[in-house]
């Protein structure tokens, strides 16, 4: 399959581009051919370890060309969330990458558990005093938002507990469920879809997992899976316009 006919590229990040330590085989030769011809290129990711910023770097570091313009995160999505929805409203915010991105967009962050807005990123120092404050907010009335579902998180030599998993336990103590923001929400593809400079109708999302399909579908471009990641073969729910092995099996 020849990719040549789209104007512009989505890429989600883990599992599709790198697995967090390496970039996969042939990823950055393919993006630097796409870039070469004037074609757009959209970095999406679920992951807030880092805020955009951080994935930004860690791009450029990898010799990617990417700046903030070109790359919508899920805590981006929260911090878009909160300033139209937010009411200036009191946010206790989990997961350190997540932070840093409501910092940046100046969400005015409270650690005390009385607050309007209770917000869970990919936190991995998580625990158990931080449960009972998430607990305490959302029985004070504070509003759920999440960044994702996903349950794992791939790098180069493990699989690791993903941040759905930290949303699931807080959900299952609480009875209270959060709202999630991250893909394949309503309100994340639609922060995508006014990004994209071109036709939709010339659009492809590339990714690993479901969501991606899901998400491209939402906005309306053509879907492919790639099988680096979460996704390793097998039936789906929701079909792909293409399957390939790899970001680097990518014609252009």
């Amino acid at each position: 399959m020849k990719f040549d006919k789209f104007d512009t590229f989505i890429f989600d990040l883990d599992g599709t581009i790198w697995c967090w330590e390496k970039l996969y085989k042939g990823v950055k030769k393919v993006l630097k051919a796409i870039q070469s011809k004037n074609k757009q290129v959209i970095f999406v990711s679920n992951n807030t370890l880092l805020s955009r910023i951080g994935l930004v770097e860690k791009l450029n570091n990898f010799g990617i060309e990417a700046d903030l313009n070109s790359l919508i995160n899920s805590g981006y999505a929260v911090s878009i969330y909160l300033k139209n929805f937010g009411r200036k409203g009191k946010v206790l915010a989990f997961g350190n990458g997540l932070i840093e991105e409501l910092k940046y967009n100046k969400i005015k962050l409270v650690k005390k558990p009385r607050v309007d807005f209770l917000v869970v990123g990919h936190d991995l120092e998580f625990n158990m005093k931080k449960l009972s404050i998430a607990y305490e907010a959302l029985n004070f009335g504070a509003k759920f938002l999440g960044t994702a579902r996903g349950k794992i998180f791939v790098t180069e030599k493990t699989e690791l507990p993903g941040t759905g998993l930290i949303i699931e336990l807080i959900e299952n103590m609480s009875g209270k469920k959060a709202e999630i923001l991250g893909k394949p929400s309503d309100f994340i593809c639609n922060l995508i879809k006014q990004h994209v400079k071109f036709e939709i109708s010339k659009t492809v999302w590339v990714g690993d997992e479901v969501s991606d399909v899901i998400s491209g579908k939402k906005i309306g471009c053509y879907t492919c899976l790639v099988k680096t990641g979460v996704y390793k073969g097998g039936k789906l729910k929701v079909k792909p316009d293409f399957i390939i092995n790899s970001v680097g099996d990518i014609k252009i």
